[in-house]
């Protein structure tokens, strides 16, 4: 961690802001440990000895200032300088530390000693000739940049590229002030009811669900808020029919929400937040990868050394040369996917190609779209660990298995219900220390009866053999002989036991080829040996035998002789109290042993002690206490571990997030996602892979490149950019900055694809999707004729002749056929939309046709309005829900594919007039989603005479293909088609 402590010869003013102390206690209650009021912020910033840790966030806003982030042990406080006298600073926000802010603090900070924090309640209260220090506290700060810069090898910033990151930053205050200047020209979403997703009508939850009183409702991911309630806001999540499910920023009361009122559409100043914050560690010199800048603004790339790393499934030659370049790229790559050229598949086996490759930081895969990260996700290989990162209510059905919260509760409930018996089996482990004391105080006893016994047995003895006579001299040389004869019987035995051994050998060896003969005879002798050495053994243990019980006679003999003598009786009687105590005592050991044993977790439990011989009862006894006092501290460590990890999980778990995080190969989220999700805080990635980065902005993919050591941008720069050219066109002349207008225009893909090395593009050309009549049309309208498709199928379809058809209304009367103006609200970024009502109810017709041929469809129409009309007579015949996932505009559709695409180009006049039309890359993506039957539907006339040349000249381009390979229609033909086929009662 990088700091620098600054001693400020002077006090650092602080004025409350106007809504501060309610803020406090508000955030105090609800997070304690927060300070209160200011005056208790300022004692705790005056009892850090070593002073406050600060650091510097850039503008959250077009035109906004920098803040100073001065932070306490629990909290945050944000800093700005007070305006106009900036000698103190006004205090704006007081927040708990988040692990974000950890992740800032750790990678620099200043630590501040003011000789005193003061806090005054008004400005007009500071002292004349305060100093909030300010130029020094930057000048410091920019002091650690540069050192943790130099640190890691990050060159200093060209010209150029201090004049990009200027461009940039730029562009975040045009994006916003254009998404601003839309979101209020756009009128509001009256609704007529609220109702929570889970049913109750009480309470605190952050998603509704609001039915909307009106035809129009907003576009998933719109961000709005209550009108009239600046901080009831939220993200539309679903919208279907009449209703749309909102997702609020932070919980909201039941009772706090108006029943009937209006949503509004408002900007989300998070994303260009994280825009600045990207350019700030551009600026700074603290990206992950060195090469981001120069391979953005210089086109300067290191060469990629040559890889044979193989692919985990097979991929064609275009998309094998993708995979080895993106494992090897020490910068950026670039891979170009037209539609249907296995993008999908390319991006999953780069990924778990490099994640394979077992560096320490994971993989990111990141889009614009929620749907393009998900699309990835299930073709990974099982064994990686991938967390996909966002929002369960917006990732799609492919994502969410991966999700960080369904995955974290899957794992919660895997480890208690492992833990959960374990937790139970060392939940003894007490108990068995308690029995240990036990058998340690019965051993103790133990050894003092044993060598008790010893003596008084020896007295007994020395009591007998005084006056035992001949009966004792018949005792002791029985007891003699029994020992040379034991000591016979051993010394045979191990003979014995040698002798098998050799007989077993040598047995072995009479059976080996060639040579086995050879050792028959030994085995011979073995035998006769053997059987000898068995009889010896024999003949011992009889005569060991006889022995014993001539002993026990003489014995029985000498107990008769002498047990009435009191010297003898009195010794007697004196060793056999002393047995039986020492018996019990045994036996009191044997049950604390027993007792330790059962109350140990399974697998713990050492050897039962054998209870028959007190010898060897006595010696089992001591080794398992030894055993224990070592075992049991390590076992009720374990266990208190254990227990506490049980306890821990058996709460939230959200504490699992971050084991997740960190032991993932894949981690997947947004492009936003990244920086705005607080368990992403402090992750860098090995490698992002930016896919539809065709359709990303360069502000947007800022994002996640600073994030990773190298990039792979993955995309079509002939499908839809961030912003229609008719969009850039419309804002010109509110922006008057020709550097932005340009990145405004093209994606960060287009932006590259022509600047590159070519070493650092690989276009895929072989395209899978579409049959080849369509493909042979787009590649040569788009791709320069190098789109291939090497994979032909039969066309079957009960109404046209070819995969690709044309329904012309041109022959239409002009009042039936011609467009109609339908006004501007509903369109994008409020440009005039049109509706086509004879396009309309053919498009309809079809459709529902191919939905009662269980045919997978899609209707595609450039204009919003168009698609409402659609899609309103459709849900009279079609389920609803259906209805909303498959009829939508060219833009809500880049990305996905169907069977059936149906098209409508919706203008027709007699001027040639087409609108954003113009823009050939809407027809281009329309075109590409289609995988068995393209239907189009529009004025050949007005098209082919459109007033904009390239248009006009694609049409035309369109009508001649259509000729020669595919299938052009009257209107009226096909309507009568459909008529008949319903009167057949046919199919449709």
């Amino acid at each position: 961690m990088a700091f620098r402590t600054v001693d400020l010869p002077g006090p650092v003013i602080l004025v409350p802001g106007a809504s501060l102390e309610g803020q406090m206690r508000q955030k105090a209650q609800d997070h304690p440990g927060l300070p209160t009021d200011p005056l208790r912020l300022a004692s705790d910033l005056n009892s850090r000895d070593d002073g406050a840790p600060a650091t510097f966030s850039e503008p959250r806003r077009a035109g906004g200032d920098r803040s100073l982030l001065v932070h306490g042990g629990t909290y945050l406080v944000r800093l700005f300088l007070t305006k106009p006298h900036q000698g103190s600073y006004t205090i704006a926000a007081i927040d708990p530390l988040r692990m974000r802010d950890h992740h800032r603090l750790s990678q620099g900070c200043l630590l501040l000693r003011p000789t005193e924090w003061r806090v005054c309640y008004d400005v007009r209260e500071v002292p004349q000739g305060s100093d909030a220090y300010w130029p020094r506290l930057t000048g410091e700060w920019l002091r650690i940049g540069d050192r943790l810069a130099t640190e890691r090898g990050a060159p200093a910033l060209t010209a150029e590229q201090t004049q990009f990151l200027d461009t940039v930053g730029r562009l975040i205050d045009a994006s916003e002030a254009i998404t601003t200047d839309s979101a209020r020209s756009t009128e509001p979403y009256p609704y007529a009811s609220v109702g929570s997703t889970g049913g109750q009508r009480h309470g605190t939850r952050a998603v509704y669900e609001f039915r909307l009183a009106g035809p129009r409702r907003p576009e998933e991911g719109a961000c709005v808020r209550i009108r009239g309630r600046s901080g009831y806001r939220g993200q539309v999540t679903r919208a279907a029919g009449a209703s749309v499910t909102v997702r609020f920023d932070q919980p909201v009361d039941w009772a706090h929400i108006d029943q009937q009122g209006e949503l509004e559409i408002t900007p989300n100043s998070v994303v260009y937040a994280r825009q600045r914050e990207a350019v700030a560690l551009l600026r700074a010199r603290q990206a992950r990868g060195t090469g981001l800048l120069p391979a953005l603004v210089d086109h300067q790339v290191r060469g990629i050394r040559p890889v044979s790393d193989a692919p985990a499934e097979e991929l064609d030659d275009d998309q094998l040369q993708a995979f080895r370049k993106a494992v090897a790229v020490e910068d950026m790559l670039l891979v170009l996917g037209p539609p249907g050229t296995g993008k999908t598949r390319t991006i999953s086996q780069i990924a778990a190609g490099t994640a394979a490759a077992g560096l320490p930081d994971p993989v990111l895969v990141t889009s614009h779209t929620n749907r393009a990260v998900d699309n990835v996700l299930s073709r990974l290989p099982r064994d990686l660990v991938v967390v996909r990162v966002g929002s369960e209510d917006r990732t799609t059905a492919e994502g969410r298995p991966f999700l960080m919260e369904r995955q974290a509760a899957e794992l919660r409930g895997e480890i208690l219900r492992v833990t959960g018996p374990w937790k139970r089996e060392y939940a003894g482990v007490g108990v068995a220390g308690q029995w240990a004391r036990e058998l340690g105080g019965r051993l103790d006893r133990l050894g003092f009866l044993v060598a008790e016994e010893t003596r008084l047995r020896g007295e007994l003895a020395a009591a007998r053999r005084a006056v035992g006579g001949p009966a004792q001299t018949r005792v002791d040389e029985l007891t003699s002989e029994r020992l040379r004869t034991e000591r016979a019987l051993g010394r045979s035995g191990r003979r014995t036991e040698r002798l098998t051994r050799s007989h077993q050998a040598a047995r072995r060896r009479r059976g080996w080829w060639l040579i086995g003969f050879l050792f028959g005879l030994p085995a011979l002798l073995y035998d006769r040996r053997l059987a000898a050495a068995h009889q010896k053994d024999e003949k011992l243990l009889a005569a060991d035998t006889r022995i014993r019980d001539a002993l026990a006679e003489a014995e029985r003999q000498l107990d008769a002789v002498t047990r009435d003598i009191p010297a003898v009786r009195a010794a007697r009687k004196a060793a056999q109290e002393v047995e039986r105590r020492t018996a019990q005592c045994r036996s009191d050991g044997c049950t604390a042993a027993r007792s330790a044993r059962e109350s140990l977790p399974a697998g713990e439990a050492p050897s039962p002690v054998r209870e028959t011989e007190p010898e060897t009862c006595d010696r089992d006894l001591a080794e398992l206490h030894d055993r224990l006092a070592r075992r049991l501290p390590l076992l009720a460590a374990r266990g208190e571990l254990l227990g506490a990890w049980h306890d821990a999980v058996s709460g939230a778990s959200e504490q699992l997030h971050p084991e997740l995080i960190r032991y993932a190969h894949v981690i997947a989220a947004t492009c936003i996602g990244t920086a705005s999700r607080p368990e992403l805080s402090g992750v860098d990635f090995e490698l992002a892979i930016v896919d539809e980065a065709g359709q990303i902005g360069m502000a947007d993919v800022l994002v996640p490149l600073v994030r990773a050591r190298r990039a792979v941008l993955v995309g079509d720069h002939q499908q839809l950019p961030p912003f229609l050219d008719s969009e850039v066109e419309a804002w010109g002349k509110n922006v008057g900055d020709p550097a932005v207008m340009k990145l405004l225009s093209e994606s960060a893909l287009e932006g590259l694809v022509h600047r590159l090395p070519k070493t650092h593009v690989v276009p895929l050309t072989h395209q899978r999707r579409m049959p080849s009549v369509i493909a042979d049309f787009i590649s040569s309208s788009f791709y320069d004729g190098k789109l291939s498709t090497p994979v032909r199928r039969g066309h079957r379809d009960p109404l046209f002749r070819s995969p690709f058809a044309f329904v012309d209304t041109a022959r239409l009367p002009a009042a039936e056929r011609y467009e109609k103006e339908a006004g501007r609200r509903d369109e994008r970024w409020g440009q005039r939309g049109c509706i086509n009502p004879a396009e309309a109810r053919l498009l309809t017709r079809l459709a529902a046709f191919y939905h009662r041929n269980h045919t997978e469809w899609a209707v595609i129409v450039p204009y919003k309005a168009q698609k409402a009309v659609i899609a309103a007579a459709l849900s009279r015949v079609i389920d609803p829900e259906q209805v909303d996932l498959n009829v939508g505009t060219v833009d809500s559709f880049q990305g996905g594919e169907r069977d059936v695409i149906l098209y409508g180009f919706t203008r027709s006049n007699h001027d040639g007039r087409v609108g954003f039309l113009k823009e050939l890359r809407r027809a281009n993506v329309a075109f590409t989603r289609v995988k068995h039957q393209l239907v189009l539907v529009g004025d050949m006339d007005t098209l082919t005479g459109a007033r904009d040349t390239r248009f006009r000249e694609l049409a035309r381009s369109l009508r001649g293909h259509l000729v020669e390979h595919g299938d052009i229609r009257q209107y009226r033909e096909i309507s009568d088609r459909l008529a008949d086929l319903a009167d057949e009662g046919g199919r449709a």
